[in-house]
């Protein structure tokens, strides 16, 4: 670009300086939304690759989560409102002067970030976004297991371009990518053992059947919603096969009755071995139901 030592360092500067801003306001945009529903942060972590608001308690709904993750990628449309403009006013020989490539710089870095967030991989707002959206329809628990495995599909397939990548981009990928699976996983595991949106989680039938969320009903108390299609699916196959268990139990019953008329006459000696089989099985399934 023809840029002089000074220009160049300053250019610099406004890359740095510029990137932590953006990544800053993206941060508060989640941050002032949160307030709105009395979520509070004290604390912000900074990093090139990114930044997380510490927030004191997580969102109590879908739907407090959904706009909280959505505020921060709104946060780079109000960016582009103001850069668009001064870009296009630039006239078209300082484009490539230090301040026409600063306002292009931030651009590009506005739009990126706002494409890549809205990636539905879980940690990124998209995500959650993703997660959010199911929780409307299923179980919330089972919709954050949907979300967690899209989000390490995601998270592979970031790792798998990083090792198309020759430069130094491919350890942004690659550690990005990892950093998703990790959080994936952990987020899968907590998932199991604990209540999402706790707050909003009425006593039925959660506390009456713990695992419940399995089935793919939405326990939301008073704002329930009716089951999605897939719930409903799961829930009849879920119902086939208690049917189809009972039978058996039903059949084996019967089976065990008859071995036992026998017992009493001709003895454990005068058995066959069917019937002796019969009466394994039914021992096993005392021990093991």
């Amino acid at each position: 670009a023809g840029l002089g030592t000074g220009h160049t360092l300053l250019l610099t500067a406004v890359y740095f300086v510029g990137l932590f801003l953006i990544i800053w306001t993206h941060e508060m945009g989640h941050i002032a939304c949160g307030w709105l529903y009395r979520i509070h942060t004290q604390q912000i972590t900074l990093g090139p690759l990114g930044g997380v608001a510490h927030m004191n308690a997580p969102a109590s709904s879908p739907r407090e989560e959904l706009w909280i993750s959505l505020a921060g990628p709104a946060v780079h449309l109000v960016w582009l409102a103001v850069l668009l403009p001064i870009d296009w006013l630039i006239p078209q020989e300082q484009a490539y002067s230090w301040y026409g490539l600063s306002i292009w710089y931030l651009k590009a870095t506005n739009v990126w970030l706002l494409c890549f967030n809205l990636l539905p991989i879980y940690p990124l707002d998209g995500g959650r976004v993703l997660r959010a959206l199911l929780s409307m329809r299923l179980h919330p628990n089972l919709a954050t297991l949907w979300a967690a495995n899209v989000g390490m599909i995601g998270g592979g397939l970031l790792v798998l371009v990083s090792f198309t990548r020759p430069d130094l981009q491919s350890s942004v990928w690659f550690i990005i990518g990892l950093t998703c699976v990790l959080r994936s996983l952990e987020e899968k595991r907590m998932a199991r053992h604990m209540l999402v949106y706790q707050q909003s989680v009425r006593r039925e039938p959660w506390e009456q059947d713990p695992d419940a969320w399995k089935q793919g009903g939405a326990a939301q108390g008073d704002d329930a919603q009716q089951p999605g299609w897939f719930a409903k699916r799961r829930q009849a196959k879920a119902e086939r096969r208690a049917r189809q268990q009972a039978e058996r139990e039903r059949d084996l019953n019967t089976e065990v009755d008859k071995v036992l008329e026998r017992v009493s006459q001709v003895g454990m000696s005068g058995l066959t071995d069917a019937e002796k089989a019969v009466l394994k099985k039914a021992s096993a399934r005392h021990r093991d139901p």
